[in-house]
């Protein structure tokens, strides 16, 4: 009877995360500064030789405990003057009063293939992860705590846990596209498949899989005047019974005024869930950037429509290429 109490429990806690998130897996509203979780195709996508990526989101702090996920990723392209790209990517994700807590670890790598006329390329990833899970038991509370008069914590709650986690493998794969026809003119594509192997997430031995994650992405650069920039960008994602679609994009305007380089502003919608905006600046050689949401969806009335704030920030390292000057021999009797 205690077991299934809990099940239970575990199968609510799991389906209001679902509800409120359209998804299982750990995403970011600023998905185009995640890349690494975004797609493993885009792994080594980017003008430099190395990528360092740092991400957090904090969400529904005005409803329950405050949902927190962090993120880090490094890659790297052309390992060893190849067209081989590899990345690693830590995310830690706790929700919920019992901090039901994910931590996963991906390795990824990539292949770039570059067409004829070298404007254009595919990029083909895989990106296995090892994922470990856990609940703390000891936030919750029971009926068997209540004295009579009000919830006691030094009471037993009555109840046998035999397991607070579980660990399990998987492997994402991807395609990305890219389309470079001018300086300030591009388009990229891309497609991705995450929990290809279905793996079990449930912490009982109980037949609960992970489901896959089916992520297509299109986004484009465009010149709109000498100092702006156009960003369009549009995702949707598929897992099992919930899908998410987000539309947007930001403007970029040019500074060109010593390390301060650019400004960007954006406006996002995420269908039937939240509006959000962000801002950026590239200074240098990193991208800050901080976007707040907009709650929309039926939990408004809870929420107040207050979501949460999101951060990120990119340093893209370039490899020092000395300025190489030939200079004309004169002889000394001239």
């Amino acid at each position: 009877m205690r077991k299934n109490f809990l099940n239970i429990l575990l199968l609510c806690s799991f389906s209001v995360t679902s509800c409120l998130l359209y998804s299982q897996d750990i995403h970011f509203s600023q998905f185009y500064n995640s890349p690494l979780n975004l797609n493993p195709g885009l792994i080594g996508a980017f003008k430099g030789e190395f990528r360092l990526v740092a991400n957090q989101r904090t969400q529904w702090s005005s409803v329950t405990t405050p949902y927190s996920t962090y993120a880090i990723s490094v890659d790297a392209k052309r390992i060893f003057n190849t067209p081989i790209g590899a990345g690693l990517s830590v995310y830690q994700d706790k929700a919920g009063d019992g901090d039901f807590s994910t931590l996963q670890i991906a390795l990824g790598g990539t292949y770039t293939i570059r067409l004829k006329d070298t404007t254009q390329s595919i990029i083909i990833g895989a990106q296995p992860a090892f994922t470990q899970r856990s609940v703390n038991y000891n936030n919750f509370q029971f009926d068997n705590q209540y004295n009579g008069n009000n919830y006691d914590p030094n009471l037993g709650s009555g109840e046998s846990f035999s397991n607070n986690g579980g660990t399990y493998f998987n492997l994402h794969g991807g395609l990305a596209w890219n389309y470079e026809i001018d300086t300030r003119k591009q388009l990229g594509a891309n497609v991705a498949m995450h929990n290809i192997i279905r793996p079990q997430q449930s912490f009982f031995n109980e037949d609960i899989p992970l489901h896959q994650r089916f992520t297509v992405n299109a986004n484009g650069l465009f010149k709109i005047s000498e100092k702006i920039d156009g960003l369009p960008n549009i995702l949707w994602q598929k897992q099992h019974n919930y899908q998410e679609i987000i539309f947007g994009g930001q403007g970029k305007y040019h500074l060109n005024n010593g390390n301060y380089k650019a400004l960007y502003a954006g406006v996002w919608y995420r269908n039937s869930d939240a509006m959000y905006f962000n801002v950026g600046m590239d200074y240098a050689d990193f991208h800050f950037g901080v976007s707040y949401d907009l709650n929309l969806s039926s939990l408004k009335v809870a929420s107040n429509r207050r979501g949460g704030f999101e951060f990120s920030l990119i340093y893209i390292l370039q490899r020092y290429k000395p300025d190489m000057r030939r200079y004309k021999y004169c002889p000394d009797y001239i």
